[in-house]
């Protein structure tokens, strides 16, 4: 079995993005995008757990987003308003 894991690097500051929220969509078979998991990256800018792992790591097309506008805010990063990432 395999498994799906991510890594969220801070390229600005060189180190790992903690903190950022990601959440897993899965496309439906009607069109629809279903939340599959929530997530946070931790000090490493690595998930706890991976983002899909043992029976639910099935063929399907999958969205990973990513709050980067929130973790911009939080590190006080400059940003555009509205901002464009």
């Amino acid at each position: 079995m395999g498994r799906l894991t991510t890594h969220v690097l801070d390229t600005v500051k060189g180190r790992p993005a903690d903190g950022v929220g990601i959440t897993l969509h899965r496309l439906s078979v009607d069109g629809t995008w279903t939340i599959v998991k929530t997530l946070t990256t931790n000090a490493d800018g690595r998930t706890d757990e991976p983002v899909l792992t043992g029976a639910a790591f099935v063929p399907g097309t999958y969205m990973l987003s990513f709050a980067i506008g929130d973790y911009f805010r939080r590190t006080g990063a400059p940003a555009a308003d509205p901002q464009f990432l």
